[in-house]
């Protein structure tokens, strides 16, 4: 690393770098440029310790490995947007727990098709800070919880975000998503709970997905394949939650057509939803990351 300080910090103030230009700049850039000197190198550093969100580019998310996330963590602590999907081989249980102990303040966290992470991730580590104030519990902020085709996550992992304001959760795909997960889904969120995508849970049935009635606020729905899931679950759903828009059900065998005409008087929007990569599209939507959740 070069010792000299860079000509273009005797032109530009330190201060408009850090806020105006580090914040375009996505991480691998951010590393590079970390290289280059000493001054940049401090430079980095106190950019990415107050940064709200990092955007980490396709190419260096598959280079990277669990040890770049957990000094990442270390480097950071203050992201409201964590984007992590895809990245299999750097996510484990370890590097997330670092990265969520470390950035209380998470609004959304997305670890879609990060098929290592399980229950330990999200186990708290109770300290002096946490004990003193529930709001500075690791997730206390969490909004969006995205976490399709995350072949480990289980219900366990919702009963230790059972203090965060979830808005949105997103489990597709997920082979342990069960009645007991969506009874939990009802239950901890059931005041703030907007949007639910539980598309390909197959364990699903109406004795859990019933219990969504009692979340008022639920605007959209998406199980398409619960195939155990009947036409009375759904429609006490839609009579109880007034703001429901928006319902997705392909491939729901127990679905009748009388359902469906229904729904469509009501003037509820059916979803078409066909594979993965539908799921994952709807999940960037406006549905989920609405501007309020931008940072």
């Amino acid at each position: 690393m070069k010792q000299s300080r860079p000509e273009i910090l005797n032109h530009i103030p330190w201060d408009i770098l850090h806020d105006n230009i580090l914040p375009y700049l996505d991480l691998y850039t951010l590393h590079q440029l970390s290289l280059t000197c000493h001054a940049f190198n401090e430079l980095v550093d106190s950019y990415l310790t107050c940064a709200t969100h990092i955007c980490i580019p396709e190419k260096f998310r598959r280079s990277l490995k669990e040890r770049n996330l957990v000094l990442l963590a270390q480097r950071t602590g203050n992201l409201r947007n964590l984007d992590l999907s895809g990245m299999s081989v750097a996510v484990n249980n370890r590097s997330l727990k670092a990265l969520i102990n470390n950035n209380r303040e998470l609004r959304i966290l997305n670890i879609t098709k990060c098929s290592a992470i399980g229950p330990e991730a999200f186990k708290h580590e109770l300290d002096e800070r946490t004990l003193k104030n529930e709001n500075s519990y690791p997730l206390a902020k969490l909004e969006v919880f995205i976490a399709n085709w995350c072949r480990n996550i289980r219900p366990e992992c919702l009963v230790s975000m059972a203090h965060a304001p979830l808005r949105t959760i997103s489990l597709a795909g997920t082979w342990y998503t069960n009645d007991e997960a969506v009874s939990d889904c009802a239950t901890f969120f059931k005041d703030q709970l907007e949007c639910l995508n539980i598309d390909k849970c197959y364990k699903v049935t109406d004795a859990s997905l019933n219990l969504l009635h009692h979340c008022t606020k639920l605007r959209i729905l998406k199980i398409s394949s619960c195939w155990r899931v009947n036409d009375w679950s759904v429609k006490r759903i839609v009579d109880s939650c007034k703001e429901i828009q928006q319902v997705s059900m392909n491939d729901c065998r127990s679905i009748t057509k009388d359902l469906l005409f229904d729904l469509n008087k009501k003037g509820v929007l059916l979803l078409e939803a066909i594979g993965e990569g539908t799921s994952e599209k709807w999940d960037r939507s406006e549905n989920y990351l609405k501007q309020r959740f931008l940072f």
